[in-house]
């Protein structure tokens, strides 16, 4: 097993959901979204070198680990705060009712994107580990594609940050906050048994 993607030397591939993390909706999932970004950022790296093995097992651990973070949303998050829509009233940091509503729409298309994009790039990153040899000018496609989708991955984010993830503190009560933290941290702990030995 490469050294880049060992549990030991390379902390930046634990999810953020590990024991010891803070709780907070919000810091949970930043805290999530910044380790997402240094493995990305290894994947990047990797795709220049060449290195094909290693450039797929980031992949391969990069779409897993996004997966879990997009579940996690998807399951628990965006349930909680359409069911809190009624109180969106756009004062105090709240957005409107129409605006959480477009805001979650448009944060599952980029989710549905992401998957799908890393779906493509597995499929032939899994190829040319089989054997295929590269056709001319495709890692370097591959990393461009990556790159591409790092960007609006960091705009994804910033949304997120900049004020879904603070909602949750401006529309439930504590004990809903600490049950929606504990939803959140069960969904991130969950991956592929394949990588239990790198996480």
């Amino acid at each position: 097993m490469s050294d880049a993607i060992s549990r030991q030397n390379t902390p930046e591939f634990l999810p953020a959901g590990i024991p010891g993390m803070n709780e907070q909706v919000e810091s949970l999932l930043a805290d999530d979204h910044a380790s997402l970004g240094q493995l990305l950022g290894k994947l990047e790296r990797a795709l220049a070198g060449p290195d094909i093995t290693r450039s797929f097992r980031l992949l391969d651990l990069f779409w897993a680990r996004l997966a879990v973070h997009i579940r996690a949303e998807n399951l628990h998050l965006f349930p909680a705060l359409i069911a809190a829509q009624p109180l969106c009233n756009g004062r105090d940091g709240l957005p409107t009712s129409q605006e959480l509503e477009n805001t979650l729409a448009s944060l599952r298309v980029d989710h549905d994107f992401f998957m799908k994009d890393l779906a493509r790039a597995i499929k032939a990153m899994r190829e040319m580990t089989a054997g295929r040899q590269p056709r001319p000018g495709e890692l370097e496609g591959l990393r461009q594609g990556i790159i591409g989708l790092g960007n609006r991955l960091e705009a994804h984010n910033l949304l997120e940050e900049a004020h879904v993830y603070k909602w949750p503190l401006l529309l439930f009560e504590p004990g809903q906050r600490k049950k929606l933290g504990t939803q959140l941290r069960h969904e991130l702990d969950h991956h592929p048994p394949r990588f239990e030995k790198l996480l």
